[in-house]
């Protein structure tokens, strides 16, 4: 046994990331096997298991004591080829008021885990196939945490995972063909939900044979369309459409400065309400210790539709826009007004276990109309690849109807083959009534892994 196990975990916590360009990828430290770049099979067994406590999910219900056990079984073959199975299985030790014990499968596994088509796809947590950005197709299947479709004026930082009963394995696919890449998405693989792609056209490639004039101009389409179906339940549809492009004002291999803009609109609704946005994106290229980006932007939108439609707390918004009982997403109107954007993502680390690896991101939006909404992660392995730490903090509606959702997980490893691990942070329920139930969950508990 080695360190490389415990860098493994590193992908159990952040399982879909933003890219700079867009697609979602595995966010974790390499294994010591990806980053010599060995084409070996490597084999990661683990099984985790711990209290946990859960609300009831419901109004004024109380809190609920689970046992947890979650196995995980991971094959990998170089840096191509990743497949992870696995699933949390949730037994009711203590039914507080609401008693639902006698929903649960054989008396006492959580039903609301599986009581969905969907919520079979959780025990896909991984399945992932090229390389990102080196080869011609690249495919990902698993949860989303923080999916960008593009730049993300659409589909942005997007959690398929934040209901605490709705489990759903997404898909992304990616395919570079000379000048053309494509990119599309579906946040459930086995229910009509979101659906999205863009195509982003290489102008530079399309116009010219010179190597220079490549990667410097873009045209970009994008669509998104969610049926909001689940099982019985249904929430409204959404459809929303974006043109726009980037030009490169400065590209060096230690910095890239982009102007980008565009416009968008829902078009599932009457009288479409169009958007536009102007602003600029960098980063200081691939080659840094320290990866470095970011975007800057000033947005006119209202109405029906505003930027990043799709956003990271879209799974609740899509009940509630904001707060707990507020109109749904879908049926939310803006008054017309500008808003400023800025987001910033900062990188650092190779992966091997002696050094600091640190993934930060941190998006802000805010409203003329008072409202502000803000989106932080953070991702922390220390030297010695020992200690692994992961939180998200999503607020929206600051100014007028807030909603907290927060997440923070801690793993130590005490031995070669054991870790221990605690995590906690709020959880949201859907209510018939279109509102939601707050609560807060906690647990803790021991792992055990073996790798070969």
């Amino acid at each position: 046994m080695n360190a490389a196990s415990f860098l493994v975990l590193l992908s159990v916590l952040n399982q879909a990331s933003p890219y700079e360009g867009g697609s979602a990828t595995v966010q974790e430290v390499p294994s010591e096997q990806t980053a010599t770049g060995d084409s070996s099979f490597f084999f990661h067994l683990a099984l985790e298991a711990g209290p946990l406590s859960l609300p009831s999910g419901t109004l004024g219900g109380g809190q609920d004591i689970f046992a947890q056990a979650l196995p995980i079984a991971r094959v990998e073959r170089g840096d191509s080829f990743t497949l992870e199975l696995g699933a949390p299985l949730r037994f009711r030790l203590i039914d507080a008021e609401p008693k639902q014990a006698a929903q649960d499968f054989s008396g006492h596994l959580r039903r609301q885990d599986w009581d969905t088509t969907s919520d079979y796809a959780q025990v896909l947590r991984l399945l992932s196939i090229g390389r990102e950005k080196e080869t011609v197709a690249y495919f990902y299947a698993g949860p989303l945490s923080t999916f960008q479709l593009g730049e993300g004026h659409l589909v942005d930082r997007y959690d398929n995972q934040l209901s605490p009963d709705y489990h759903p394995a997404g898909a992304v696919l990616e395919v570079n063909v000379g000048p053309t890449r494509v990119e599309v998405a579906a946040s459930d693989i086995l229910s009509p939900r979101l659906f999205a792609g863009e195509l982003r056209l290489d102008i530079g490639q399309l116009a010219s044979t010179k190597a220079e004039n490549f990667e410097r101009y873009y045209a970009v389409a994008s669509v998104a369309h969610d049926f909001g179906k689940i099982g019985e339940e249904s929430t409204e549809s959404i459809t929303a459409a974006l043109l726009g492009g980037a030009a490169a004002l400065y590209k060096g291999e230690s910095l890239r400065l982009f102007a980008i803009g565009g416009a968008g609109s829902r078009v599932d609704v009457g009288s479409p309400d169009i958007g536009g946005f102007a602003g600029f994106s960098i980063s200081n290229g691939d080659q840094s210790a320290v990866s470095i980006s970011g975007r800057l932007e000033g947005r006119y939108q209202g109405g029906s539709f505003r930027f990043g439609l799709f956003g990271p707390s879209y799974e609740l918004a899509r009940y509630s826009s904001t707060g707990l009982h507020e109109l749904p997403l879908a049926e939310e109107r803006m008054d017309k007004n500008l808003a400023g954007f800025a987001e910033l993502k900062i990188g650092t680390g190779s992966g091997a276990k002696e050094d600091l690896y640190m993934s930060a991101s941190i998006a802000g939006e805010h409203f003329t109309t008072g409202r502000t909404d803000t989106d932080l992660t953070l991702s922390l392995q220390l030297p010695g690849a020992r200690t692994l730490a992961n939180a998200r903090v999503i607020v929206v509606g600051i100014g007028t109807q807030p909603r907290y959702s927060v997440h923070a997980e801690l793993r130590q490893r005490v031995l070669d083959w054991l870790y221990i691990w605690g995590a906690g942070g709020t959880v949201h329920f859907p209510q018939p009534d279109g509102s939601l139930a707050k609560g807060y969950t906690a647990g803790a508990g021991a792992g055990v892994d073996f790798n070969r």
